[in-house]
């Protein structure tokens, strides 16, 4: 690797090509392998799997469709905007956006087909938190949508759970008609514009997660249905993303349960840098990162270190 601190972006991306990992071979050659069942015989051990590399959000790449008989279904005349679901969900497969008005009409008459059109535009709700207190303000409302990603959501429940008495949401039986369809909404969302920042409170914990840069984790993991772990990761990394941003954060992970489904080859659900050691060794790996770090001049880049607490002794209440 360059050891210079003021090598250019372009001229880094090309260095980590050649000698750290060339992405796009990798989640074409080796994430397409494992996707289609060839991995175990089709690939050769090679100096990246010896490294144990693997590149930034290949997890988006990973389809969880088939695990799960039931997926939730949005009722957008029920939602109230509080985005619950959103931070809820473990595996990134619930998302919210908020659009202007004149965007979502324009981009709706893009969609040819007559149902499918009504279809998507009813994914959007009429709330009091995003429309109607902007419209008396004189700042012009918007409309708030939510999507679930078909390829990440493992069927838990937790957003349905989280939505409580509102009723936006509720289970239902997939099947390939509804599939198709998720998948479609899904896909328009994803062309949507970011949502806008008179829409964002940056006061309120859960509009951040309307915002691109707090979507740190793309899921993907391995974790179980519902993890609770997975959740907090996603929200730590999501509230320090809205700040910092992706460039200024580095992840020193202690080994337990989010190293193993954060790790497993070759899925890897973060956006930033990130490492595992031992139980007790996350600190002074952290500590060394952090030094390397400020030699190069990138004191503002956050370290998140994690460690697990120590097993309470038996017979002794813990302190």
């Amino acid at each position: 690797m360059d050891p210079r601190i003021d090598v250019s972006v372009e001229e880094l991306i090309k260095d980590i090509q050649i000698n750290v990992v060339d992405i796009e071979d990798f989640n074409e050659r080796v994430v397409g392998a494992y996707n289609d069942g060839t991995a175990e015989k089709g690939l050769a051990a090679d100096d990246q799997l010896a490294r144990s590399i693997i590149p930034a959000a290949t997890g988006a790449l990973r389809d969880f469709s088939y695990i799960a008989p039931d997926i939730p279904e949005f009722i957008a005349e029920n939602c109230v905007g509080c985005m619950d679901c959103v931070t809820e969900c473990p595996d990134t497969a619930i998302l919210g956006k908020v659009a202007e008005p004149a965007t979502l009409d324009e981009r709706l008459t893009g969609i040819p087909d007559e149902e499918t059109r009504a279809n998507i535009g009813a994914q959007w709700a009429i709330t009091n938190k995003y429309h109607t207190v902007l419209e008396k303000k004189g700042q012009g409302g918007g409309k708030f949508g939510i999507f679930i990603d078909p390829t990440k959501c493992k069927g838990c429940a937790e957003c349905v759970d989280a939505c409580g008495d509102h009723n936006a949401l509720k289970m239902i039986p997939k099947n390939d008609k509804n599939m198709a369809w998720y998948k479609t909404a899904f896909q328009f969302y994803r062309s949507m514009p970011e949502t806008p920042k008179k829409f964002i409170n940056e006061k309120a914990l859960a509009d951040m997660m309307l915002a691109e840069r707090s979507l740190l984790y793309v899921g993907g993991a391995g974790s179980c249905m519902g993890c609770g772990e997975a959740t907090a990761l996603r929200m730590m990394l999501a509230a320090t993303g809205f700040v910092y941003g992706k460039e200024n954060i580095g992840i020193v992970a202690a080994t337990g349960c989010n190293t193993v489904y954060t790790s497993t080859y070759p899925y890897n659900p973060y956006q930033v840098a990130w490492t595992n050691s031992l139980f007790e060794n996350a600190p002074a790996v952290a500590m060394g990162v952090r030094a390397r770090w400020n030699v190069q001049g990138w004191q503002s880049t956050r370290t998140l270190a994690g460690r697990r607490p120590p097993a309470p002794s038996r017979g002794r209440t813990p302190r």
